[in-house]
């Protein structure tokens, strides 16, 4: 089985539910990954820099997703089957890591948080959180 890592841009209240449920929902699923539009912008990138914009990506889909009030932008990072994941077709949307995740993710399959400090603006770096420390990391929202 081949896995595929993901970002799943969210906001306070998808942290929560993902708290209580154990899993990240939504019809579609839409979150960011590398992709060949990805590798195509970036021809001399390496697997680190495509990550790297795919979770920047993912970062700034979470603040579109804010509520009134909110201010840190969240992103889980998943690994899930390959299968799972459908790179947008080309011109539905200006962001070259969009993919369609056909599945829920469960808690068990993201392998950390990224997560803004505390009145951080959107040009700082996201802080890293362990999936085991969701619990904590609601708590801190």
């Amino acid at each position: 089985m081949t896995l595929t890592r993901i970002y799943l841009p969210l906001n306070a209240a998808g942290l929560r539910e993902l708290h209580a449920g154990g899993v990240v929902a939504g019809r579609p699923l839409r979150a960011h990954a590398v992709t060949s539009a990805v590798r195509a912008a970036q021809p001399s990138g390496d697997e680190e820099d495509w990550e790297y914009t795919a979770l920047c990506d993912a970062a700034s889909s979470s603040r579109l997703l804010l509520e009134r009030g909110e201010g840190r932008r969240i992103v889980a990072a998943a690994d899930v089957t390959s299968t799972l994941v459908q790179e947008e077709v080309p011109g539905e949307t200006s962001t070259p890591s969009a993919v369609v995740v056909s599945e829920a993710v469960p808690l068990k399959r993201i392998a950390s948080f990224h997560v803004d400090e505390d009145g951080a603006d959107d040009d700082e770096e996201l802080l890293w959180y362990d999936a085991t420390e969701l619990g904590q990391l609601v708590e801190l929202l």
